[in-house]
């Protein structure tokens, strides 16, 4: 990504400057260096972060969820320089290892009840599902229905593109609406 340095782990995931900007973009870039004070291969370090298991308090996950998150994001990114395609600025790509991590977290908590699933409608009804997006940057986003029957069998699906929108609710609404 930088264009220095050897390309092994420990470039990739902490002595790169990219790498750098978005560990201290998490807030963590002190943390990490203490693993980097020894001399060691960067899966010697990605081990010892793993064993050790520290808790960031600010973001509410583990040191080692998030450093593996943040591996596989800034290879994936790396990937998208190789194919000229653009990246987000190290503050973004800090924000989407967060959110990725806190996620996974969330996801496999063993308290956590999953849903069951989509539920039929009564005989002789049609179910209508309605979901939307919203890019609070943009302004804009997207909204998606699907009509099925009490068999789950599918009759129908839409979805659109919102070039105008104001907030998340209003998004919703619009998916209501378009439903």
């Amino acid at each position: 990504m930088c264009m220095h340095g050897a390309e092994d782990i420990k470039h990739l995931l902490f002595t790169c400057d990219r790498a750098r900007d978005v560990w201290q973009a998490l807030g963590v870039r002190e943390r990490v260096q203490n693993y980097l004070d020894v001399d060691r291969s960067g899966s010697v370090v990605i081990d010892e972060i793993i064993r050790r298991e520290k808790m960031i308090n600010e973001l509410d996950v583990g040191l080692a969820e998030l450093v593996l998150t943040a591996g596989w994001y800034l290879w994936w990114e790396g990937r998208q320089i190789v194919h000229e395609e653009t990246v987000q600025t190290p503050a973004r790509t800090a924000m989407s290892i967060a959110a990725l991590t806190k996620n996974y977290q969330i996801a496999t908590k063993k308290s956590l009840k999953l849903r069951q699933g989509w539920k039929k409608p009564s005989e002789g009804r049609v179910m209508v599902n309605v979901d939307a997006a919203f890019d609070e940057d943009g302004g804009r986003g997207s909204v998606g229905s699907i009509i099925r029957d009490s068999n789950g069998s599918f009759i129908a699906a839409a979805h659109s593109y919102v070039p105008h929108l104001i907030d998340a609710p209003m998004a919703e609404a619009y998916a209501l609406k378009e439903g």
